[in-house]
């Protein structure tokens, strides 16, 4: 972590102190030759998920009801990836372990060794956000005053909250315009300020008081988020906890604090649009992984009631969407074999899911 020293407590097993080398995933037809003397992992040219024959298709839609036609989804990126020359150590090239940072890197790996087939998502192009060196070197550079920057980053999270990212931006020059020129905000000047004030920067009425009371948290010195050492002994659970108790934080703001600001690895929230997205469109690839989680949860008698309920995403009958929610519970079970670093499978989810994560960022 880059803004502050966390200790592992996970004990965590890196990609790189496992012996077993990973060729396949279940996805990948069986019958695949490898010569030992190759470098490269070769595989008949075929799709992933053949098409069914007619006759199959025609029985199937025989025995069961008509279900409702999607409209026709655009090609998953990973069609267009190159899965014929995956190397057999999954080595990353040089020049993108340079660009990114050691822990990030660790992360990628072990999430490449759960899934080899993940390796051409990752290596296609560098993450320029989080998980790069120039990231983290912002987030140690942003401000001597750790603590302020705690408190302006979760102000530009409340800001940024149901707007799109140029009226996030928009307000947030506004809300610095508030104050004396080369002036830093800050939680004791913000303060100070009215209502009308801080309304004239185009933050709307219940988010003011949001920024209000925020505001006020982090100019009280028992306050626990006003202590460096919380935040480098806390676990993320405890961290979530805290800063929920603000108001304007939910459970999805506070994660996204955790990644972007103390760049936590193993956050993940099943309840972001772009993961959920990122998920149906990861699984669109790997059918038989679905099929395996929903199995298991057949004789988990707590999954079986949360099944029940209805997931966040879910496709009304008018929806017009081009993908298949997966229902939470099935979400969650397949990134809990990502752990501890499912802030990087997350990444890559957001990746295949084309979703820009630009004004989540510092």
């Amino acid at each position: 972590m880059g803004a502050i020293t966390r200790s592992n407590k996970s004990g965590a097993k890196t990609a790189e102190n496992t012996s077993q080398v990973y060729l396949l995933a279940s996805d990948i037809p069986n019958d695949i030759k490898i010569s030992s003397t190759d470098s490269k992992v070769t595989k008949p040219k075929s799709k992933l998920n053949p098409k069914p024959s007619k006759a199959s298709s025609s029985s199937s839609s025989s025995s069961s009801s008509p279900k409702k036609v999607l409209p026709k989804s655009k090609k998953s990126i990973e069609e267009f990836m190159d899965r014929e020359n995956i190397p057999l150590d999954l080595a990353l090239p040089q020049k993108f372990i340079d660009y990114h940072t050691p822990l990030f890197i660790d992360g990628l790996k072990f999430c490449i060794s759960q899934d080899p087939t993940l390796y051409p998502v990752v290596v296609r192009q560098n993450f320029e956000g989080f998980g790069s060196k120039d990231f983290d070197k912002k987030l140690q550079q942003a401000d001597d005053d750790r603590i302020h920057f705690i408190w302006y980053s979760l102000i530009r999270s409340v800001i940024a909250q149901q707007v799109s990212g140029a009226a996030a931006k928009s307000i947030e020059n506004k809300f610095k315009n508030l104050f004396n020129e080369g002036e830093v905000p800050t939680a004791k000047r913000t303060r100070e300020m009215s209502l009308e004030q801080l309304k004239s920067a185009g933050i709307s009425g219940p988010k003011v008081k949001y920024v209000e009371h925020i505001s006020q948290v982090f100019t009280d010195p028992s306050s626990k988020l006003c202590d460096l050492s919380f935040y480098a002994n806390a676990t993320v659970e405890e961290v979530y906890e805290e800063v929920c108790k603000l108001k304007g934080i939910g459970i999805w703001s506070a994660k996204m604090f955790a990644l972007f600001t103390l760049e936590e690895m193993d956050v993940f929230a099943e309840d972001d649009l772009g993961v959920a997205r990122g998920m149906a469109k990861y699984l669109e690839q790997r059918p038989e992984m679905l099929l395996q989680v929903k199995s298991a949860a057949k004789g988990d008698e707590d999954k079986q009631k949360r099944l029940k309920k209805r997931s966040k995403f879910f496709n009304k009958d008018n929806s017009k969407r081009t993908w298949n929610p997966v229902h939470d519970v099935y979400v969650l079970d397949i990134a809990e074999k990502f752990k501890p670093y499912r802030s990087a499978f997350m990444m890559i989810l957001w990746r295949l899911s084309s979703t820009n994560i630009d004004v989540l960022e510092i």
